[in-house]
């Protein structure tokens, strides 16, 4: 096989023409990348997100977790690459992986909260050194590093909780399939259970605007939630806007909370108060356990179980929630 690969001139046309039928009904793919990590010369790692959309510049989840990766990186001595590979798109993968085969980069950490317990196969069974970054559960195959979301929405309901609020109100994107918007939903329900306060939940999709469409329409219903919890720093920033203009007092008629500490955060009218993810720390801890995964590549060791890093968050109090 290896001389019709490398078109020797020894091998007859009718035999080429067999092995190359061969070839295609097994969808045989030369492991390139194994032999050149052996001989130690792919210096390049990949940030792959997963269902991200690649126009969406201005999210700051994605640029502060882009730029810790490439920091990290360059430290190492690597150079990087990044990739958008889309759920729905299965052509995203095969690209995906052709440029892992064609020795393009030596490993990638994927990005993203909804990665299917099928697509982990997948990787596992291209061999490709990967690590998850934000997949909020254990991988029976791939090494993780997340954060303890669901600890970090409790300790924001306790905190509102033992300044007298019973009506809390929960902004996040409904049927979400990323473990991060489960794992903050299920730990404001378990809070306001354990104190026993009344919850309301809206519907938003991570974006400023839908935080102030969200905080109209809670405004709009009565009984009117006395704090508003948003799962996320950047609907938090829409909700703040929007009571600015409906003439609601933060924090006098109503309370508002984010989640993630973005820079932005600080700089709010209130400034907001919120869960600061140690999203920098994880990404270049994910970077050194790829390169940790591509040293088990090149050697052949064998692996333990996979690492699972889940990094404790922590309540930054600010005046959208102040006193």
């Amino acid at each position: 096989m290896s001389n019709v690969l490398n078109d020797h001139p020894s091998i007859r046309p009718q035999t080429r023409e067999r092995v190359l039928r061969a070839i295609e009904a097994l969808d045989y793919h030369p492991n390139i990348a194994a032999k050149a990590l052996r001989e130690s010369r792919v210096t390049t790692i990949c940030c792959g997100f997963y269902d991200h959309s690649p126009e969406n510049i201005a999210d700051p989840y994605r640029n502060l977790v882009q730029s810790a990766f490439m920091a990290e990186a360059t430290a190492q001595g690597y150079d990087t690459t990044t990739a958008f590979l889309n759920s729905d798109v299965p052509r995203t993968f095969d690209a995906f992986r052709a440029s892992f085969l064609q020795q393009r980069f030596a490993g990638v950490v994927l990005v993203g909260t909804s990665v299917t317990p099928e697509r982990l196969d997948l990787f596992s069974r291209w061999n490709m050194p990967t690590v998850l970054l934000d997949h909020t559960e254990p991988s029976p195959v791939l090494p993780v590093v997340t954060a303890d979301y669901r600890s970090g929405m409790e300790q924001l309901v306790t905190q509102l909780a033992l300044r007298g609020h019973q009506h809390l109100a929960l902004i996040i994107p409904p049927g979400d399939r990323g473990g991060s918007a489960v794992a903050r939903r299920e730990g404001f329900l378990a809070a306001a259970h354990r104190h026993g306060l009344q919850t309301t939940t809206e519907p938003g999709n991570w974006s400023s605007e839908s935080g102030e469409t969200a905080f109209s329409r809670l405004w709009s219903r009565t009984p009117r939630p006395d704090a508003v919890l948003c799962a996320n720093d950047r609907m938090a920033a829409g909700a703040l806007y929007a009571a600015r203009t409906m003439g609601v007092r933060v924090p006098a008629d109503v309370r508002i909370t984010g989640f993630d500490d973005f820079e932005f955060a600080r700089y709010t009218a209130p400034s907001l108060t919120t869960i600061h993810v140690p999203l920098a720390e994880m990404a270049r801890a994910a970077v050194k356990l790829l390169l940790a995964e591509i040293e088990y590549t090149r050697s052949g060791q064998p692996r333990g179980e996979p690492v699972f890093l889940k990094m404790p968050v922590t309540l930054i109090e600010r005046e959208s929630a102040a006193c």
